[in-house]
């Protein structure tokens, strides 16, 4: 009966010793599976890629051809032409809108331009006619006040 009893308690001991070492396995195994997933990424360790033996491994690397390059440039237009398409137009519209300010200052400035010349025109005709009106009075003034001063300039002229 101690036999009976002693392999019934060694079969105890022995039944949590196996399930902490699966536990201890469940541990380890979830630690690794995390240090995994954040290596390669957590798609990585959810869905990992399907792969074949060693031989389809072989057979798919050796029976890779070249293709041809016309064929190459199309995949490259095809993958990266709507990534470039996006990047010419924001920057087609950003120079739109600077050349849109550009011509916005470019007309002030020639407005500006404009309002000062024809003001600086406008004084000088001023200045010319008030120059025209100063020397009319004065020949007026002095042919009034010196009557010979007159005859002198004639016969001046004549001579």
């Amino acid at each position: 009966m101690t036999e009976n009893n002693d392999g019934r308690n060694s079969s105890r001991n022995e039944g949590p010793d196996l399930i902490d070492d699966a536990l201890r396995l469940v541990d380890t195994l979830q630690r690794k599976l995390l240090a995994a997933g954040v290596r390669r990424g957590v798609n990585a360790v959810t869905n990992p890629q399907p792969k074949g033996d060693v031989w389809e491994e072989a057979i798919r690397m050796e029976s890779e051809r070249e293709r041809p390059p016309l064929e190459e440039l199309a995949e490259i237009v095809r993958k990266s032409a709507p990534e470039v398409a996006g990047h010419l137009g924001r920057a087609g519209l950003s120079l739109a809108g600077a050349l849109g300010r550009t011509w916005g200052v470019v007309e002030r400035g020639l407005e500006q331009g404009r309002a000062e010349a024809e003001r600086a025109r406008a004084q000088r005709e001023e200045r010319e006619r008030d120059d025209r009106a100063r020397d009319e009075r004065m020949r007026r003034e002095s042919s009034t006040d010196d009557p010979s001063a007159g005859e002198e300039d004639e016969s001046r002229g004549e001579a």
